[in-house]
């Protein structure tokens, strides 16, 4: 199973410092991880609590440019544990006879052993910047100095981190760019917080007085990540992910948002090795192995994506099926349906709460190798669960299994007959079901009472809307229909497959690529029917889970399909054996009920045996 995380922007610390949360136990990193406690304060003056937090921040910052070296800011040295760093730093600063005095300890966690020990002084006066900018040039020679020299524009910012209401916090960076009006920094994280509370006119103004304040390559960097961000502009914020993975090269966050973006961009090679970079830098982040594995798969590398894939299993542990389901849906998208099925088995026979989605997923799989017999057997162990729960449910879903392998009688009989025992809004679930079934089978003016009828008994906003949908494609083929998709599905269904391919590449590239089985089909189907196969070529490498992939509602407009449409893609490179093998496949599940499309001849015209 693919997740995808966000970074989130809801506390100050990751506003100031973007901490990782990535852990790390046993293998040797690319980088050392350090926790960086707050300083204590030791002398006399009680107003210099801000500092602490200040300057173990500050040291942070300086220490962004390390190629080996990631900082972390901790509340407390439990907090590098619970983070598991590599190496924890802890200090205290105090004043005697006009002199700062900084003391630091540098120690293994690992080995809980002192590494190195750090003194330092300095005039009073000037304040804590200039020893901490020496430490940080002692723990990594690769260190920058920290955004200002002022000490009232330290004090402002060191005000901030106390966490207090946004009111005061932006006080404290007014007070900042006030004592130093070029400290980019600061102005950086105003920004920051405008643009998490959604002013984000404000936080453009700001960012523009950013960059005017001659910020360093990171700083300047985040302020175009920042900018892009706000503003919506996906390839602004890659550019700006790709400088900071060049200037923060110890950062493992850099490297995991931007292997994100260009898994939504669809640019697999280079989604892969970011996630790459990214697990060099955080080995024991397992959730990194995951995404990489799907990385390689949608680069359709199928031995890269189950060597990640398999270490993501190690990683886990016994208990654990996550890796095997995913090594089980990689392994279906790129066509070994044999070890996809292994692996879904063995997820489900290893997942604690049988709740029957590896069932499901093996008997898909089993359905792609021909083997009808055998994914029957495995949906009705799916079915015997899903029953537990809803009986009702599971009679539609039994219904939709027949009319998607080519029983299509039954399925609408089966349905037909579970409808008046049914509530409001599973009756308005089937009806448009029906409707759509009515639709691709030529039954035109019963789909469209179908469709009437679910919207009639329709009461959740979920089941009102797939009626609105159902009655927009059965009542007017071809016309807007007030969404994306309805319209979409419309157009095809009124074969004007060239308007359709605007809106569905639209809603394609918009689509996680985990999860756009259904409208890359739709997509392919579009692309297909206008003529366009050389552009349908890219949207039929990987096969979808038919039942696992978009609105089941809607599954039997890309099953059996696929298969037709890839075998037209295959005919058309000139992979006659390969062409034969699909049309085959699509014919033994396309149905005792032809569809209206006329795909059925198609295949059989491409397999030589007439029309």
């Amino acid at each position: 199973m693919f997740c995808r995380r966000e970074l989130s922007l809801s506390t100050i610390t990751i506003l100031l410092v973007l901490g990782s949360l990535d852990c790390s136990r046993g293998r040797k990193r690319a980088v050392e991880r350090l926790a960086i406690v707050p300083f204590e304060n030791l002398s006399s003056d009680s107003n210099l609590k801000w500092a602490g937090r200040a300057v173990a921040s500050a040291l942070v910052y300086d220490l962004a440019a390390s190629p080996d070296l990631y900082a972390q800011l901790v509340d407390s040295s439990s907090g590098a544990y619970t983070l598991r760093a590599s190496e924890m730093l802890e200090g205290y600063f105090s004043e005697q006879s006009g002199q700062l005095v900084m003391v630091a300890t540098l120690e293994s966690l690992g080995k809980t052993k002192t590494i190195a020990s750090y003194e330092l002084s300095g005039p009073a006066a000037e304040g804590a910047l200039p020893l901490l900018n020496q430490l940080a040039k002692r723990l990594s020679p690769a260190a920058r100095p920290f955004g200002t020299r002022r000490l009232g524009a330290f004090r402002g910012y060191g005000s901030v981190l106390a966490g207090a209401d946004s009111e005061a916090m932006v006080h404290g960076l007014e007070a900042a760019t006030a004592a130093d009006p070029h400290f980019a920094m600061a102005y950086l994280v105003w920004a920051r917080l405008l643009g998490a509370e959604g002013q984000r006119e404000q936080s453009a103004k700001i960012l523009q007085v950013a960059r005017a304040a001659n910020p360093d390559a990171i700083d300047a960097a985040e302020i175009d990540y920042v900018a892009a961000s706000v503003s919506g502009d996906v390839e602004g914020r890659a550019k700006a992910l790709e400088a900071l993975t060049r200037w923060s090269p110890a950062n493992a966050n850099w490297f995991r948002e931007l292997s994100g973006l260009k898994l939504t961009q669809r640019r697999f090679q280079e989604a892969a090795q970011n996630y790459e970079a990214a697990a060099r830098l955080a080995p024991e982040d397992a959730e990194l192995w995951n995404q990489l594995g799907y990385a390689y798969a949608f680069e359709q590398d199928l031995a890269s994506a189950n060597r990640a894939l398999e270490h993501y299993e190690q990683m886990l542990g016994p208990a654990n099926s996550n890796a095997l389901d995913s090594l089980g849906e990689v392994n279906f998208f790129l066509g070994d349906f044999s070890e996809a099925g292994k692996y879904f088995l063995e997820a489900e026979e290893k997942n604690g709460v049988r709740r029957g989605e590896e069932l499901m997923k093996a008997a898909e799989s089993r359905l792609m190798a021909g083997d009808l017999g055998g994914a029957d057997a495995l949906f009705q162990k799916y079915l015997a669960l899903a029953q537990r729960g809803q009986r009702q449910a599971a009679g539609l879903e039994q219904a939709q299994w027949e009319f998607l392998t080519g029983r299509r009688k039954a399925g609408i009989a089966r349905l037909e007959q579970l409808i008046p025992s049914l509530e409001a809004d599973q009756q308005a679930l089937a009806y448009c079901q029906l409707s759509i079934w009515k639709l691709e089978t030529g039954a035109a003016a019963e789909g469209a009472e179908l469709a009437r009828k679910a919207e009639g008994t329709a009461r959740s906003p979920r089941t009102r809307n797939l009626s609105a949908v159902c009655k927009a494609i059965a009542g007017a083929p071809g016309v807007a229909a007030g969404s994306g998709i309805a319209n979409a599905y419309a157009l095809l269904f009124a074969r004007k497959y060239a308007e359709a391919v605007g809106p569905l590449e639209a809603m394609y590239r918009e689509t996680n690529p985990a999860a756009d089985g259904q409208i890359r089909t739709l997509a392919a189907w579009a692309d297909v029917g206008a003529g366009r196969i050389a552009e349908a070529r890219k949207l039929v490498q990987l096969y979808p889970l038919p039942l696992s992939s978009g609105d089941p509602i809607f599954a039997s407009l890309i099953f059996p399909r696929f298969l037709y449409l890839r075998g037209v893609v295959l005919e058309n490179e000139g992979k006659r054996s390969k062409a034969k093998q699909s049309y085959e496949l699509y014919l033994k599940y396309a149905g005792d009920v032809p569809d209206v499309f006329g795909e059925e001849a198609k295949a059989r015209r491409g397999l030589g045996t007439g029309g």
